[in-house]
């Protein structure tokens, strides 16, 4: 699933119901860049007063640094309106981003949303399902000056491609976000409801379209899952998420004459990501390929070296090849990375944790 280009093709297409759900999860509509009263008081106090539109400017980028009178934590797993974000004083991007430019704009300046093309990064979940990261920040305009605002303390490289995004997109990429979170939890219906709602916000948004396909394929509506993944390639040709989840319907199906033709693109996707790695080092080990294994969990960890499942799954799997030295230092870097409620766990002896695997 995607957690964020357009072509020519501008026809709007209806997704199809999803079927044996009785009643429809309603979805009330939200102005994400709505300001609050205690959005106003804050400008009225610290940024309004002044009639430079560039001391305006510093005022607030300033204030949501950590020494600033907003402050601002961000979190990845919180997607909020700008409301919500101001009050709690956190969000992920997108919740950053809604905040910033509602006040921006507020305050007389010129905001808009930026979206920013990364390398795939992926961040694994607990039920299997993998979310192609992807990141939104926020450029304010002077007549002197064009700042980019972002408090992720992400890495982007300087050459890195980016575009400037409507305030439809963003919305569409608010519900996206928060019909993920339900499909996480198998909630169909609400996954449905909003996945719907961020089509009907921007029709030409792929990240709503394979989401939506995930949730029909889950509910065994493959042919709808099939008509949901075609149209976000038809939006866009490298969308190579859809393109994967494609190829695994046409699979289910066993039409295995179309799923032969995706089959080498999607072996190239599907290499870059860590956690399809991982599952093809479980696969050779359960067959006794030490070697395989350990090349395959050596290749994921250089793709993403700061899950301390992959370095524990490369400790795993050197302890059962006989490599216990370096078993017991990856053990080591998956202990320095894990969170504090499994540093109990790796603390134990490594016998003991491959025994229960």
């Amino acid at each position: 699933m995607l957690a964020g280009c357009a072509s020519i093709n501008q026809e709007k297409l209806t997704p199809p119901p999803l079927n044996n759900h009785a009643a429809a999860v309603p979805v009330e509509d939200v102005d994400v860049l709505a300001v609050s009263p205690a959005m106003e008081e804050f400008l009225e106090r610290y940024i309004l007063k002044y009639s430079s539109a560039q001391t305006r400017l510093e005022l607030l980028t300033y204030s949501v640094t950590s020494s600033g009178v907003l402050g601002f934590d961000y979190d990845e797993s919180r997607t909020l309106t700008a409301s919500e974000a101001f009050e709690t004083r956190s969000g992920n991007c997108i919740g950053f981003a809604n905040m910033m430019v509602a006040l921006a704009r507020r305050a007389g300046l010129k905001a808009r949303y930026q979206e920013v093309f990364r390398r795939p990064e992926w961040s694994d979940h607990e039920d299997d399902t993998v979310l192609l990261v992807k990141h939104v920040n926020v450029v304010i305009e002077t007549h002197r000056d064009i700042w980019v605002v972002d408090v992720s303390g992400i890495k982007i490289s300087p050459t890195a491609r980016r575009r400037l995004i409507d305030d439809s997109y963003a919305k569409a990429l608010y519900l996206n976000n928060i019909a993920v979170d339900s499909l996480l939890e198998n909630d169909l219906s609400t996954a449905y409801a909003y996945m719907y709602s961020a089509i009907e916000a921007d029709h030409q948004a792929t990240d709503p379209w394979v989401n939506m396909g995930v949730i029909y394929g889950r509910n065994d509506q493959l042919d709808d899952a099939v008509f949901a993944f075609n149209h976000a390639l038809q939006i866009d040709s490298n969308e190579y998420s859809a393109l994967s989840n494609l190829y695994e319907v046409y699979v289910a199906q066993e039409d295995f004459e179309s799923a032969a033709n995706l089959e080498s693109r999607v072996e190239r996707y599907r290499s870059k990501n860590p956690y399809y790695l991982l599952k093809l080092s479980d696969e050779a080990l359960e067959l006794d390929q030490y070697e395989e294994s350990i090349s395959l969990l050596q290749r994921a960890i250089k793709k993403k070296d700061n899950d301390h499942k992959l370095h524990f799954a490369l400790a795993k799997t050197q302890y059962l090849s006989g490599e216990l030295a370096e078993a017991e230092s990856s053990l080591l870097r998956a202990r320095e990375l894990a969170p504090e409620d499994m540093v109990v766990y790796y603390d134990r002896p490594l016998r003991e944790l491959v025994s229960e695997q």
